[in-house]
């Protein structure tokens, strides 16, 4: 890999031990926009398994035994549908339709943030909805690794305490993370040189997790997520620029 390569891919770490530790995922939208910058999009994909799945470790043993396990059997069931489904199409997408992908859901979840953000929607935190949500999380965190705005669009809805917010998303997200695996070695999308690039990242995704922490006790959201949703909208759009 190239000085480039590495530098980003530290810097996707980081950002994403940071999002998962404090925000429950907010900043983890960022992490495939900002590989692509510097990689192809499969190899992307491959490379940032190993290292969410490290991330995910170190988040669980944080936030141990601080989740809901109530809402968890309502959405994981239907988020490995979404997985297996999602499967059989991991070989088949091109770069540009995963940069339409990447790009528009980065955008429009950016969006409902600026414009929608005050209107009641308390229907989305029915089981319906979640059962839906927790389908769609599970393709999209297969295709994209960004199963993140699904899952907070109904846990949001669901008025949970950070906390056990944070907690549910990391483990809801492991279990995803672990069931992706198989079909990432299936698919070739995950090789034993990907594997090997990833592993040296292991002490700063426990440091990036720390600083994450440390950083849900320092920082209030309300400071810290508009500007996470600003780059997210501006990242995303230069998906879509690249696409067209």
């Amino acid at each position: 890999m190239s000085i480039e390569m590495w530098l980003m891919l530290g810097l996707v770490v980081v950002l994403s031990g940071v999002s998962k530790a404090a925000f429950a995922g907010g900043l983890g939208l960022l992490a495939m926009p900002l590989m692509l910058v510097v990689f192809d999009p499969h190899t992307a994909l491959g490379i940032m398994l190993p290292i969410l799945l490290m991330l995910d470790g170190f988040t669980l043993r944080k936030y141990w035994q601080r989740w809901s396990l109530s809402i968890l059997w309502q959405l994981l069931p239907a988020a490995v549908v979404g997985i297996v489904i999602a499967a059989l199409l991991l070989g088949s997408l091109s770069t540009t339709e995963l940069q339409w992908l990447i790009g528009l859901g980065s955008v429009l979840f950016a969006l409902r943030y600026f414009f929608f953000q005050q209107q009641s929607a308390t229907w989305l935190a029915s089981r319906p909805v979640g059962v839906l949500m927790g389908f769609l999380s599970g393709i999209s965190s297969t295709l994209l690794h960004a199963g993140g705005p699904p899952l907070a669009i109904h846990l949001l809805a669901r008025k949970l305490p950070a906390t056990e917010y944070i907690a549910t998303s990391a483990v809801f997200f492991a279990v995803l993370n672990l069931v992706k695996l198989p079909a990432f070695v299936w698919q070739q999308q995950l090789t034993l040189d990907l594997l090997w690039l990833a592993l040296p990242f292991f002490p700063l995704c426990y440091l990036s997790i720390k600083l994450g922490y440390w950083l849900k006790q320092k920082v209030s959201d309300k400071h810290f997520l508009p500007a996470v949703h600003l780059l997210l909208l501006l990242a995303g759009g230069k998906l879509i620029w690249q696409a067209i």
